[in-house]
């Protein structure tokens, strides 16, 4: 990932890093307001030798206490020291938890000894940094007591008394802010990062396109509460109507020399939206005036019937069957040019059925009809129909669900197109959201070109009259919201 992938993540999940940042600074407030301040007292001591008047034994004699220094710093929190601390100061302790509060430290090349204390009371820090310092000196004084009654070498001072510290030393306040501000920024861009890593999701165009598919487009997902999320005639210029209108436009030019006169649409597994946009890529199709035939040939799960409020009693299977001829159960949408092909009575075998010679006869039969032939098939991985219907077609359209479809899924897809010898003509990003980081549709249509406002009456308006299921059909073609997409998007 290069820096561009970078700011691309923080733009898409800004949310969670935020949340992420504010939790550690909220656990980092918290711990400071329940840590419990802790107050430091320093004394500090001077260690000399006794005797020597000449330069010589001057210098021995510091030579000799920069060494003593060294040993002394252990001292300071030995239990011979600190049990006449805690026998004058009275405290409730034993010199082995005492010691965990006492530190000795001796600086580099001198012969002083900084004695540090802490505890939660800052008289009680002070007052017990005094007293190891006087038990220090007596100590010290006996070990270095030659044999016999003679002076010791060695002379220990108190140089500074401890100080009543008028400052906690922890917690520190804003230190630990910072920290946890800067921990949970980490945090929520390393999750972030890593989400996006191991994320196989297809959510882009070019997530499409970099399986080998040639992407035709994408279509719109909008919430519930801001309306109808596909194609509405009396809304032409929603952002749904246009990026339906690419797709059209990308599929008159995916091979100029060979025209694709039927296509079959489908998608990798159910609820990817194949069926909503079958229907609506043969409505718009129909509306730019090229004589379309919408077949709904999911014979498992059909719902091109219900979508556009026609009757699928009769319909393809009753045609394979022998049952009636297929100008008896094509219905024409109105008068926008749309022929629709109802799916029939649902039968027990539809593989067998889609890849019989009646179908092969009923394609060619259809291509005579009409300019553009789309077919709703199954979704490929659960079942073979897709597959089978795709060697008596000109190719196959793939529906990928934006966040939803995995790559593997896809590409596995793809290689059961590719068994068959079925051709590919493109793949289509289905629900990508209108707003957010990486949406297509986040930039609008600007330049002066903004969107009509609905028509007010039902009007059919590829006829400009009105339509006869208009109560059903909304202005004559498909009104597909959010809540119809909801309810049938994982069973199609």
């Amino acid at each position: 990932m290069d820096l561009t992938d970078y700011l691309r993540v923080l733009r898409k999940r800004w949310r969670f890093v935020t949340v992420t940042t504010l939790v550690g600074l909220l656990a980092a407030a918290a711990a400071t307001l329940l840590m419990t301040p802790r107050y430091e007292a320093t004394t500090q001591l001077f260690v000399s030798t006794q005797g020597g008047e000449d330069a010589s034994a001057l210098l021995q004699g510091s030579s000799f206490t920069q060494q003593r220094v060294k040993s002394y710093s252990d001292v300071v929190t030995s239990p011979a020291v600190l049990r006449p601390v805690i026998s004058q100061l009275g405290l409730e302790t034993v010199p082995v938890e005492l010691a965990e509060r006492i530190t000795a430290s001796a600086p580099l090349d001198t012969v002083l000894i900084d004695v540090t204390v802490t505890d939660e009371a800052p008289a009680v820090a002070a007052d017990i940094a005094d007293a190891v310092a006087v038990s220090f000196v007596s100590v010290v004084t006996e070990l270095e007591q030659p044999a016999g009654d003679g002076p010791s070498p060695v002379r220990v001072s108190v140089t500074r008394e401890a100080l009543v510290p008028d400052a906690p030393v922890s917690p520190r306040g804003p230190l630990n802010l910072a920290l946890g501000l800067l921990v949970g920024l980490a945090a929520g861009v390393g999750v972030a990062v890593l989400r996006e890593l191991l994320d196989t999701s297809v959510r882009t165009t070019e997530d499409v396109a970099a399986l080998g598919v040639p992407a035709l487009g994408s279509t719109l997902f909008t919430p519930e509460k801001e309306g109808a999320s596909v194609l509405v005639a009396g809304h032409t210029n929603t952002p749904q109507s246009e990026a339906l209108r690419q797709i059209r436009t990308n599929l008159q030019f995916v091979d100029l020399d060979h025209p694709q006169k039927v296509v079959v649409v489908t998608s990798s597994l159910p609820g990817e939206g194949k069926t909503t946009t079958s229907v609506n890529l043969a409505l718009t199709l129909a509306m730019a005036g090229v004589p379309t035939i919408l077949v709904e040939a999911d014979l498992r799960l059909p719902k091109v019937s219900e979508y556009l409020g026609l009757e699928s009693a009769a319909g393809l299977t009753t045609v394979l069957a022998g049952q009636a001829e297929l100008d008896d159960v094509l219905q024409p949408y109105g008068t926008s040019g749309l022929s629709v092909l109802p799916s029939g009575a649902i039968p027990p075998n539809p593989s067998e059925l889609l890849g019989s010679r009646q179908m092969a006869e009923l394609v060619a039969d259809l291509r005579g009809r009409a300019e553009v032939v789309v077919v709703d098939s199954p979704p490929l991985l659960p079942v073979t129909d897709a597959a089978v219907l795709s060697r008596h077609v000109d190719g196959a359209i793939v529906v990928v669900r934006h966040g939803r479809t995995t790559r593997d899924q896809l590409s596995k897809a793809l290689e059961r197109l590719g068994s068959v010898d079925g051709r590919v003509l493109g793949g289509i990003l289905s629900m990508v959201p209108a707003k957010g980081a990486g949406s297509p549709y986040g930039y609008g249509y600007g330049y002066g070109y903004g969107y009509g406002e609905p028509l007010p009456a039902p009007v059919d308006e590829v006829a400009g009259v009105p339509s006869p299921r208009a109560g059903e059909r909304e202005h004559g073609v498909v009104a597909l919201d959010h809540a119809l997409a909801g309810r049938h998007a994982e069973r199609d």
